[in-house]
């Protein structure tokens, strides 16, 4: 069995006394990174294919929802696409991609004209919910 050089006992005992100040945060950032390209590819089709059933799973809980202060629900908000013909709007945002957007101390996601907002919750990659105007 190897020997633990001085060194070595050093870099361990520094690491177990800094662990406990390393902020959750940091943690969840490496699952919420694994995990956001299988999300965005799902979220992405389901918009392609104007899927609101699809959308709506992948979409954060009634509560954490934002319409873009219109105070619309997330089922009023998804009719809305349709009868408004709004879906080429959201494809657009969604085809410029994305970039990070961390607020409330919540590891997120912004679409790049910043219109479409995604947080990781829970475990889990959320669509949240549109920017107001």
């Amino acid at each position: 069995m190897a020997r633990l050089t001085m060194k070595s006992c050093r870099i361990l005992l520094l690491f177990l006394l800094v662990l406990p100040f390393i902020p959750p945060v940091a943690f969840s950032q490496s699952a919420a990174e694994k995990s956001w390209r299988p999300f965005w590819t799902q979220f992405s089709a389901a918009v392609r294919a104007k899927n609101k059933a699809a959308v709506k799973r992948l979409m954060s809980s009634e509560r954490d929802f934002f319409s873009g202060g219109g105070g619309e629900t997330r089922d009023q908000w998804l009719k809305m696409l349709d009868d408004n013909k709004l879906w080429g709007l959201v494809q657009k945002s969604v085809a410029k991609g994305v970039m990070p957007h961390n607020e409330s101390g919540r590891v997120g996601r912004i679409t790049k004209d910043r219109h479409l907002i995604f947080q990781y919750i829970g475990g889990r990659w959320r669509f949240v919910g549109v920017m107001g105007d």
